[in-house]
């Protein structure tokens, strides 16, 4: 019988599809979209995004076909077909005597109808410029090519990243956490940061360039906060590295400490598997338990990371940006397994490092 069964299985296994891995995607110098590979390391699509591609911050479409990349210093976004190279989406944002500025925030509804920005605008005139009102702006993607805001609203400033959740709202990482009803407009705080109540912590401090945490559906932020003895604020006990999270399925929030500011770093992920780890990368990579609030394990890198993703099956890590490489590491052992570099040889600065599912 066990013989049989076996002949049964492997036949099958003849006749199945295998399981696709990941594909990673980034952009580099100078001006190209590149798409690879994740299990064999190779190269399956360059596009040239025909633009200078900083900062290259990057959301993908829900079905993850289309690419949307800020660029041209921080004023356009396009849309970009992975598959085809493509360009089927341009929001230009700045006018003749008005530059536009979006820092990193942009976010795509889940329902891929809607792109949404945070803008900053300034007023040019001959001998000054003139701080305008920060913008939300809403634009409809079938516009394509010519995209114009077919909603504007007031929006808080020092804006950065901004992400959607599944039942419409949008989240921008300012001042505090904000939802907006990109319908209204109406805008409240999810999670109070630069005004929390927490009278023995100093106000936090918050780098959000990268999005990460799409595998968990979340959208996720690192602080840094000093902690003082008591509410005098004279005596400083400990300093500490935080995070923030939103779930994007459910729209429920976490703020919490997770361990002493040790070292640096700019951007961190959870496992996808396995989320009571988090991984957190800059001139170190390192692997921190959020139930115990312990350091799991530290590496130093070869030179500095800014961002860093997870695979799909919780196994591999893959820092990018600054340099022209993404380095492969094992989520375990954090032992360096593989590197893939940018073809162009250009560096991929602050860009973001997406991981595709595919099958």
């Amino acid at each position: 019988m066990k013989t049989i069964m076996t002949a049964v299985v492997l036949a099958l296994a003849g006749t199945l599809p295998a399981l696709a891995g990941d594909l990673l995607l980034t952009t580099a110098r100078p001006s190209n979209l590149y798409v690879f590979d994740a299990a064999t390391r190779s190269l399956k699509n360059d596009c040239d995004l025909g633009s200078n591609m900083l900062p290259g911050i990057t959301v993908m479409s829900p079905d993850n076909s289309v690419a949307f990349v800020l660029v041209n210093n921080w004023e356009d976004v396009i849309g970009v077909n992975i598959e085809t190279c493509e360009k089927v989406f341009h929001a230009r944002q700045s006018s003749e005597d008005i530059i536009r500025r979006s820092i990193a925030s942009f976010a795509v509804s889940k329902d891929g109808t809607q792109l949404y920005t945070v803008r900053n605008p300034v007023r040019k005139h001959s001998d000054r410029f003139e701080v305008l009102p920060t913008e939300f702006a809403v634009f409809d993607i079938s516009a394509g090519l010519g995209a114009e805001p077919v909603a504007l609203f007031d929006a808080p400033r020092r804006s950065t990243l901004m992400a959607t959740d599944r039942k419409g709202s949008v989240y921008i990482a300012g001042h505090d956490i904000y939802r907006v009803d990109p319908a209204t407009g109406d805008t409240e705080v999810a999670i109070a940061n630069a005004s929390w109540d927490r009278p023995t912590y100093s106000p936090p401090d918050v780098l959000a360039f990268w999005p990460t945490g799409s595998q968990n559906d979340e959208f996720l932020l690192m602080y840094t906060a000093a902690v003082f003895s008591d509410e005098s604020q004279q005596e400083l006990a400990d300093f500490v590295w935080g995070y923030e999270s939103v779930n994007l399925t459910t729209g429920e929030t976490e703020i919490a400490d997770f361990t002493s500011f040790e070292v640096l770093m700019f951007s961190a992920v959870r496992s996808a598997t396995d989320p009571k780890h988090l991984y957190g990368v800059y001139t170190q990579l390192s692997k921190h338990n959020l139930e115990t609030n312990e350091l799991v394990k530290r590496v130093d890198l070869p030179h500095t990371y800014y961002v860093i993703n997870v695979s799909s099956d919780g196994k591999e890590l893959y820092v990018g940006g600054t340099n022209d490489d993404i380095g492969i590491y094992d989520s375990e052992t954090l032992e360096r397994v593989g590197e893939i570099r940018m073809p162009s040889g250009g560096d991929m600065g602050v860009s973001t490092v997406h991981v595709i599912p595919q099958g």
